[in-house]
């Protein structure tokens, strides 16, 4: 469905190809899984809600919490889920960097599910998962043209600075 908007995108070519896997619920989630073979924990890394493509990069608390930040800085509301992304990057001439962030997002995503699930990496902290998309987006940085460069490099600086600060403390009266 998305695959020709989806090999335009400037990220990797297993990264597009990921994306694809992506796009027709292919990735092998713990639900796809279940599919072939039993499945001893059908449950999410990250919260112990059931795993699959659409609950992993949208619906999980911590996918949740990184859409949010990217669309803090974006100033877009972005990563509702898989459909609302796609979109974006069908219109790719408009949104190429909010396609390499997309795209980076969703990667980091899952490398970190994957550590945790085979390296028996220990879930931390969020800030983890954001710093993972940091160096994500600055090693694309090279295979992009020099404007996007240029504008991704400057948004992962922000992202950096966001990601370093100590937590906020917020009272509600």
């Amino acid at each position: 469905m998305y695959v020709s908007s989806i090999w335009k995108l400037s990220v990797p070519l297993r990264v597009q190809f990921f994306l694809w896997l992506v796009s027709n619920n292919k990735v092998l989630t713990r639900d796809n899984l279940a599919k072939r073979q039993e499945v001893s924990d059908p449950t999410c890394l990250m919260c112990n809600e059931r795993e699959s493509v659409t609950h992993l990069f949208f619906d999980c608390c911590v996918a949740s919490l990184v859409w949010s930040m990217i669309s803090d800085l974006l100033g877009l509301k972005i990563g509702e889920n898989f459909e609302y992304v796609a979109r974006l990057w069908l219109a790719n001439k408009n949104h190429e960097l909010t396609n390499v962030l997309s795209s980076a997002v969703i990667w980091s995503i899952w490398k970190l599910r994957n550590e945790l699930c085979f390296q028996g990496v220990p879930w931390t902290r969020m800030k983890s998962v954001l710093m993972m998309v940091v160096r994500m987006i600055r090693r694309w940085v090279p295979m992009l043209k020099q404007e996007l460069g240029r504008r991704v490099e400057e948004l992962s600086g922000l992202l950096e600075k966001e990601v370093l600060l100590p937590p906020q403390i917020e009272w509600s009266t």
